[in-house]
């Protein structure tokens, strides 16, 4: 008896939970998601990684636009990256060349998705903003 209870003890201790907010969305539809966010949209369990922010604060003037760099992940094994604003000189730590899309064609399990960067908040101004405190706004579509 006291091995079962243990063993039942541990299995339940091993289990790891891995905190995903379900937000109801379907496919198409525009959603929110806050950094280090996880959510499932349909079969694809989606994160909110890393931001790379370099755009013109408000009230500054700059010799050029910048651009945001927002790292997801899909499925925890497949890493994407989509960018907004000045982005043809952004070159991501892979080797595969230089993020210039808002919008990227995704293929998951056979299945192909349009990820659409729609929005990044905050827009910067003249401090540097937490990374806590940015949320993208997307659309993902099945083709």
């Amino acid at each position: 008896m006291n091995k079962a209870l243990a063993f039942i003890f541990l299995t339940v201790l091993g289990c790891k939970s891995e905190n995903i907010t379900t937000m109801g969305e379907q496919l198409g539809d525009e959603f929110n998601l806050k950094f280090s966010q996880k959510t499932q949209i349909n079969n694809l369990k989606l994160s909110f990684d890393n931001v790379a922010d370099s755009r013109c604060p408000t009230n500054v003037q700059c010799v050029r636009a910048g651009e945001v760099v927002v790292d997801l992940n899909v499925n925890t094994d497949q890493k994407v990256q989509l960018c907004l604003g000045d982005c043809q000189i952004v070159q991501p730590t892979r080797k595969k060349g230089f993020v210039v899309q808002d919008s990227l064609e995704v293929t998951v399990d056979s299945q192909k998705y349009l990820f659409i960067l729609k929005q990044v908040n905050p827009y910067p101004v003249a401090s540097a903003e937490a990374k806590e405190k940015y949320e993208v706004k997307m659309q993902i579509n099945k083709l």
